[in-house]
């Protein structure tokens, strides 16, 4: 076999392969209760659904991560690219950088060329150098469904740490990259779109680097940081503010979309998906104001993979610094709401 189509294999690629959150949180809360032994160098572990665990060793606070998933896309190239961002962004969501990676790889030795095996691999590679980040080793499988990914270790300095759910009242609310990613990669499967007619724009979107985190940690006005990934912007908003006393007020027309997919997706999630997975879950979360669409109810609840970050931070460093990195970074900064006192809610306007 010289060619295939990696879609093909994929039952729902991508972070939309999480199981769904009700479930994670069952199982969270199992391994929690069976994990009586404490230690007082971990400063940060998955009790409130963070990015990454850290660990306080001898003077530095090491970060550590794991992410893998089947392919979003057809091209090996692509899907390495999009493997190592995301499996990086955990650490730089967290306010670090990354230092060295395992790789997580399986794939069916019959039905995968290997020639596609290289291109994945030299399209992670590739990603890896950008960040300044060592591949040392991993472990390699046999399973019907290609997957790929990487355990990651990072570093970060202790004031630099951010965490998800820590706002601060009037904080603005910012996202670093558009969302439809999932219904992107739903319409691709689906042949509702063609691989090779993206732009070089959604390219650009769905293999970018979220190693901007690194110069968001150093900033004190930044409070809180997540990237958006599997639960959808929803989710990581819900997990910023549940059992809080802060809601977020959302103006859902400020927030952006990726070219063309709020006119395909319905077509593209039609057939159950983590989308509704998260609606489920987090409804309790919400409330809506009657003019928004069904389209903009189902992207803002889209599973992303390698989506961009999520962040809080107060008006005086939006103003005076984040401005600044903007120069560096442009389009990076989307302004969708702001945080009030409340009651852990979701306000969509």
């Amino acid at each position: 076999m010289t060619s295939c189509n990696l879609l093909e294999f994929s039952e729902s690629g991508g972070c939309g392969c999480k199981i769904p959150p009700n479930m994670l949180g069952k199982i969270l809360k199992t391994t929690s209760q069976n994990n009586d032994s404490v230690d007082p160098n971990v400063l940060l572990g998955f009790e409130t659904s963070d990015d990454c665990a850290v660990y306080h060793f001898g003077n530095k606070h090491l970060l550590f991560s794991t992410d893998f998933f089947s392919s979003t896309v057809s091209s090996p190239y692509l899907f390495g690219k999009i493997a190592a961002a995301n499996a990086l962004s955990d650490i730089y969501a967290t306010g670090g950088k990354p230092l060295i990676v395992n790789s997580i790889l399986a794939f069916p030795p019959d039905d995968i060329p290997m020639h596609y095996v290289e291109d994945m691999i030299k399209g992670a590679q590739e990603v890896l150098a950008q960040c300044g980040a060592k591949n040392v080793g991993g472990h390699t499988i046999k399973n019907a469904q290609p997957l790929y990914g990487f355990s990651v270790i990072g570093e970060a300095e202790e004031h630099h740490i951010k965490r998800n759910n820590t706002p601060q009242v009037d904080d603005l609310v910012i996202i670093t990259k558009p969302v439809g990613i999932g219904v992107l990669s739903n319409a691709l499967k689906m042949e509702l779109l063609n691989e090779k007619d993206l732009t070089e724009q959604t390219i650009e979107y769905i293999t970018r680097v979220n190693n901007i985190g690194y110069e968001l940690g150093k900033l004190s006005g930044v409070h809180s940081m997540t990237d958006i990934t599997g639960f959808g912007l929803i989710g990581h908003l819900s997990e910023m503010v549940e059992n809080s006393s802060f809601d977020v007020h959302i103006n859902t027309q400020d927030v952006p979309l990726i070219s063309g997919v709020k006119d395909i997706c319905i077509a593209a999630t039609k057939n159950p998906s983590g989308t509704y997975n998260n609606i489920s879950r987090y409804a309790k979360y919400l409330n809506y104001e009657e003019h928004i669409s069904e389209e903009l109810k189902l992207l803002l609840h889209d599973p992303q993979t390698n989506g961009g970050l999520l962040i809080t931070v107060d008006q005086q460093t939006y103003d005076n610094q984040l401005h600044e990195l903007s120069q560096s970074h442009p389009d990076q900064f989307h302004i969708i709401g702001k945080v009030s006192t409340g009651s852990g809610k979701i306000v969509l306007k």
